[in-house]
C-alpha cells in the first residue's frame, strides 16, 4: 500500500479513500484530479501578530498564542493548528520542547467559598529595579481567579487592599488557604509585621479558618495558575511593552476573566464560571454574609501597639496626634497606610469582633 501511495503521489489516507470509492461502485468510478492545498489561508492580521509576539513568547506557549488570536482578532484555531501554522512559518523560532511531566488528579472541595487558595510570585513580569508581585486568589472548587493584583511590594497592606474588593462581593470564605513561608509565616516581611498574627486575626474576625498548606504542591491549583501565568503574561507584557503598574493590572484582569470564561478544566470539564454557575444553582455556597464596611475597615487593617505619652497624645509617623484622655497607659493603633488611622483602647474582643470605643481619628 505505501509503494502505490508513492507511485501515484498520494498520501496513504487518501489513497484508502480512492480505494473505498472504488469499491463501492467499481464499474463508474473515475479517479479525479486533486484540488491541492485546500487550507485556507490565515487573515493577515493574525499572521502579524505571530510575527510580532513570537521573540516575546519564552518560553513558546502555543495555549497562549491559539487564546489570544481568538481574543483579539476572533480568529479561532486549535492549540496543534496554531503549533503547526508557527512551525510552517516560522520554523526558526521554535526549539525542541523537552516532554514535561504528566499532570496528575487533585482533590476539590464541593462547594464554592468552601475554601480559597491565595498566595503571591515576585517574580520579573518587566524590568524592573525590584520585582513586582502578583498576589493572586482562586476559588477551590470552581478554579475561579476571584481576583489578582500587581504590587509594587509584597507587604501585609497590600494583600488586606487585595482581599477587600472580593470580600464585598462575594462574602468571606469558609476557609482560607496559604503556604507556609515568609508573608504567612513567622519571619519579618517587607512592613516588619507579624504577617502570621496580622492575617489569622483579620480572618478570624470576618469568620474565616486560616490553614496553612505543608508545600507548594498541597496548593497545586494556585500554584499551576502562577506557572500559566508567568509564561503568558511576561509575553504580552513585553509585546505590549507595558512597564507600570496600571496598564499592567488591567491587562492582567483581561487575562483573568479570559481564563474564567473559556479555560476548560481537564478534572471537572467545564469552565471557572460554568463551574461557579452550576455550584451556584445547585445551592452550594458556603460563602459568609458581605460584612459592614465599618468592620472591613476594622479587621482589614494594620494592628500596633503604642504607648500614649502624659499629655494624652500619640507619636506615630513621625508626628504628635491628640487622643482622648483615657486611663489606659497604652492603646491599639488601627493603620491603614497613606488613608487613615484610628486609635482604640483595647483590641476587640475575638468573641464579638466589633469595634470598641474610638479615642481618636486622623487621616493621613
Amino acid at each position: 500500500m505505501l509503494t502505490a501511495a508513492q507511485r501515484l503521489h498520494v498520501s496513504p489516507a487518501q489513497l484508502y479513500r480512492l480505494r473505498h470509492q472504488w469499491l463501492n461502485d467499481k464499474t463508474t468510478f473515475t479517479p479525479k484530479p486533486s484540488g491541492g492545498d485546500h487550507r485556507v489561508p490565515w487573515p493577515q492580521p493574525a499572521h502579524d501578530f505571530l510575527a510580532g509576539c513570537l521573540p516575546h513568547s519564552q518560553p513558546l506557549n502555543f495555549s497562549l498564542l491559539a487564546d489570544e488570536l481568538a481574543r483579539q482578532f476572533d480568529f479561532h484555531r486549535s492549540r496543534a493548528a496554531v503549533a503547526a501554522y508557527v512551525r510552517q512559518h516560522f520554523p526558526q523560532r521554535v526549539p525542541a520542547l523537552k516532554r514535561g511531566p504528566k499532570p496528575r488528579r487533585r482533590w476539590q472541595c464541593a462547594a464554592i467559598g468552601e475554601l480559597w487558595q491565595h498566595d503571591s510570585s515576585p517574580h520579573p513580569w518587566w524590568p524592573a529595579d525590584r520585582y513586582p508581585s502578583l498576589i493572586l486568589t482562586l476559588d477551590d472548587h470552581s478554579r475561579k481567579i476571584l481576583g489578582g493584583t500587581f504590587a509594587p511590594s509584597d507587604t501585609t497592606w497590600a494583600h488586606f487592599t487585595h482581599f477587600r474588593p472580593l470580600l464585598e462581593l462575594h462574602g468571606p470564605p469558609a476557609g482560607l488557604y496559604t503556604d507556609g513561608l515568609s508573608l504567612f509565616g513567622h519571619t519579618s516581611t517587607a512592613d516588619r509585621l507579624d504577617t502570621h498574627s496580622q492575617f489569622q486575626r483579620a480572618f478570624t474576625a470576618l469568620g474565616t479558618a486560616h490553614r496553612v498548606a505543608p508545600d507548594a504542591p498541597a496548593k497545586g491549583k494556585i500554584e499551576r495558575r502562577f506557572g500559566t501565568l508567568q509564561n503568558r503574561l511576561v509575553t504580552l507584557l513585553s509585546y505590549e511593552k507595558i512597564t507600570d503598574y496600571a496598564p499592567a493590572n488591567a491587562l492582567l484582569q483581561t487575562q483573568i476573566a479570559w481564563h474564567n470564561q473559556y479555560h476548560v478544566c481537564r478534572t471537572t470539564g467545564l469552565t471557572p464560571n460554568a463551574a461557579w454557575d452550576l455550584a451556584l444553582k445547585e445551592k452550594r455556597n458556603h460563602h459568609r454574609s458581605v460584612p459592614a464596611v465599618p468592620l472591613l475597615d476594622l479587621h482589614l487593617a494594620l494592628y500596633l501597639q503604642r504607648r500614649l505619652n502624659a499629655d494624652y497624645t500619640l507619636d506615630f509617623l513621625g508626628k504628635n496626634w491628640p487622643v482622648t484622655p483615657t486611663p489606659n497607659k497604652f492603646v491599639t493603633i488601627v493603620h491603614h497606610p497613606e488613608q487613615r488611622f484610628w486609635v482604640i483602647p483595647h483590641l476587640p474582643n475575638p468573641a464579638n469582633p466589633v469595634w470598641p470605643h474610638v479615642l481618636a481619628h486622623h487621616r493621613l
